[in-house]
């Protein structure tokens, strides 16, 4: 009875093509690539004209603390019947005393939020891009800032970092092959 070929750990008992040594590169590239498609592709405002602009009569805010210590911030208006919420980024940000002093329940208010999504999907909330009092000339959330702080996440992070790796992978590879080409040929 014949023994099988013995089996090490780590080396390939087949040979491995040009393109085998560049596969985690391409891997790392192809992850950033589809992150970046999914960025692109995926819903989301992207632009301040993404918006929808309305207005409205104020008639309560809550500036509150969940029991877990999160903020939990929003608004609601005489002509909507959900509610504007603040993320809790803006909402670390957002100056509540100065609301307070110069908002009442009665003034007119600016909101500007993502028309496209649903209330009924969000449980009654819709997410607050933009809030501004027109008469008074006053801006307490701005959309650009807003926009921006959404749109680069941990994901967008994720996805450049991808990118890096595999174009630093690449030239590694390359140069790697270039100095073992240069031993041979000595």
């Amino acid at each position: 009875m014949a023994q099988r070929p013995r089996r090490t750990l780590g080396t390939p008992t087949f040979p491995m093509p040009i393109s085998g040594k560049f596969l985690p590169a391409t891997l790392l590239l192809v992850a950033g690539l589809a992150l970046m498609i999914y960025q692109s592709i995926g819903g989301g405002v992207r632009t301040v004209t993404d918006l929808t602009v309305k207005e409205g009569t104020l008639i309560n805010y809550s500036f509150r603390k969940t029991p877990e210590g999160e903020r939990d911030y929003g608004v609601w208006l005489k002509e909507f019947s959900e509610r504007f919420a603040l993320t809790k980024r803006d909402a670390a940000a957002f100056d509540t005393a100065a609301f307070k002093a110069q908002v009442k329940p009665g003034d007119r208010v600016r909101v500007e939020y993502d028309g496209s999504i649903n209330p009924l999907d969000t449980e009654g909330e819709r997410k607050l891009f933009g809030l501004a009092v027109p008469s008074k000339s006053q801006s307490f959330l701005l959309p650009e800032e807003t926009i921006k702080n959404d749109r680069y996440n941990w994901v967008t992070y994720l996805m450049y970092g991808l990118l890096a790796a595999g174009i630093l992978l690449y030239i590694y590879k390359i140069i790697q092959m270039q100095r073992n080409r240069d031993e041979v040929l000595d």
